[in-house]
This record gives C-alpha cells, structure tokens and sequence, in this order.
C-alpha cells in the first residue's frame, strides 16, 4: 500500500463529502493507498506546509494557492483537478439579520478562516463592491479551527462572512444569519476550489496521482448518486446538525458538484484576473505552468 498524507484547509463542509464517503467505503483502498489526513487552518498555511514537502495532496481554493505561488511558499505547486465545489455557486456571504445593507459593515469585524484563506481575498472583492475599502473600514478576526462553527456570529463577535454548507442552513435556520448572495453574483465565471500538488510528486509519481483522483472522484459520484447514505453518513459526521438543515444542504449542493475534476480554465483566468484586481498577487502567472492535468488522463 502506498502511503499519503492528504491536507485540508479545513474540515467540516461539504467540500469533505466525497473524501469522507470514499475513505468509509474503501475506494482508496481499492487503489493500494493508505491514507492519512492533516488539516492545517486556512489555505495559506496548507501552502507553506505543501511547499516544504509535509503534505502530497492537499484540498484548497484558488485564491491562496496563486498567492502561495507569487509569494514563493509553494514552489512547483500545481493544480491537478477540481474539487466539487468548482465555482463560486457554493460559497455565500452572509450577515447578522439586522445588517440590511453591506455599507453598515464599514466599522465593523469581518469573521474568515485566515486573511490568506478565499475568504480572506474573496470578501475582499464583495466589500469593494459595496462602495468599502476592504483595508481600512473593516477589521478581521481569523476563525481559524472555529471557522465552521455558527456561534460567533451569533454571539455577535463579527457580523459577516463568507461560509459553505451546511454551515449556511444550519445559521439560517437558527436566525443567526442572513443570506446575502452567493459569492458568484459578483464572480460568475470563477474556477474556484482545487486539488493540488508539486511538480516533483506529478514526475515521480503520476500513477498513484491518478489513482488518488479517481477514489476522490467516486466518493463524489457515489454521495451524488445516492443522497440517502450521504445524508446519514454527513449526520454520523456531524451530528450536531438536525436533519433540516441536513437536508437543505444536501438539496443545495449535490446537483451542482463537480464530478468529473476536470479544470475550468478561462474561469482559472478570472481568479487571476480578481488576484490582480484586489492587489493580492503582483504579476500573473501562466496557467500553463501552474496547472497539471496528467492525473485526469
């Protein structure tokens, strides 16, 4: 069995589903892999640890993975696939209820799992689209490990975020968010969330690459082809979350999950493009020598 370590920027989204199915039923194993998993809070720091060669694959969104490679943190990082939460569809900004409009933010505390992380760039652009300066009219607070829990913005510790589901449903349900809009409405066209390597893993081992992505790839098919074991697997996994909000998460997302891992890549271009927009990148990279798809082929 070849042994891997797999990274997470964090756990407890549905972007977990399909690597949690497929682990529970065994298709890694079914590919000679022994997996082990590390979740290193925010898309930033799972770079720098990829980059010093402490994890061989690892899950994260694209805006984080071009800053860790203009900043240098993650040499020869590829992408190789997409994960199933390919666009911006998935993520969605929302507020405390008694925000009614995003200028009110200014002055306020903005809650995301790191300023390096995709919502750390991306909040940045819907803030900017409210007429605010993401640099001076508001102030962050880094959720890090506590970033899929709904109890801050509860609490009122910040008053916006940009956040997933089922975290979305449960907040909704509770009254303890307003849904504002998917991140999307700003950025329609947006590849989004990323399977990621380093050139060095893809040379030397492109075999067992692809038998990584196609176990990934089934779990994802197996949840989205039977949501009634997905529905009791997510609640084993959490099962603090009623089966309300359980359902409204899975009717949300499975139907728009990306399956197959294959790569948008003039929407890879528009993250580009947003990078530069906001100042969170200082030249462009080109797609063609940070994006590898032989693990697909």
């Amino acid at each position: 069995m070849d042994q891997i370590t797999w990274g997470f920027a964090n756990r407890g989204g549905h972007h977990d589903w399909p690597f949690v199915m497929a682990m529970a039923k065994g298709f890694f194993a079914d590919e000679g892999i022994d997996l082990t998993t590390r979740t290193v809070a925010g898309g930033d720091a799972l770079a720098a640890a990829m980059g010093r060669g402490e994890i061989q694959i690892g899950r994260m969104g694209t805006p984080p993975f071009l800053q860790a490679i203009d900043n240098g943190s993650f040499p020869g990082g590829k992408a190789v696939a997409s994960h199933v939460m390919h666009n911006l569809d998935h993520f969605f900004l929302v507020v405390r209820p008694e925000i009614a409009d995003l200028a009110q933010l200014k002055g306020k505390t903005i809650g995301v799992l790191s300023v390096g992380s995709c919502d750390g760039h991306l909040m940045k652009m819907e803030l900017r689209r409210a007429g605010l300066d993401p640099e001076n009219d508001v102030n962050y607070l880094e959720l890090r490990e506590n970033y899929e829990s709904i109890d801050g913005m509860a609490a009122g510790d910040y008053v916006a975020k940009l956040t997933t589901e089922p975290m979305l449903a449960a907040g909704e349900l509770s009254g303890a968010m307003r849904l504002v809009e998917p991140v999307s409405v700003a950025e329609p066209h947006f590849q989004w969330g990323l399977l990621v390597a380093r050139d060095s893993f893809i040379e030397e081992h492109t075999d067992l690459l692809k038998r990584l992505l196609r176990a990934h790839a089934r779990g994802a098919v197996y949840c989205r082809e039977r949501p009634d074991e997905t529905k009791l697997m997510v609640k084993q996994e959490m099962p603090d979350y009623s089966d309300q909000v359980i359902d409204l998460a899975l009717t949300r997302t499975l139907p728009i999950w990306n399956v197959t891992g294959e790569l948008d890549l003039p929407g890879f271009e528009s993250a580009i493009d947003m990078m530069l927009s906001i100042g969170s990148i200082q030249k462009r990279p080109a797609v063609e020598d940070i994006v590898d798809l032989r693990g697909l082929e």
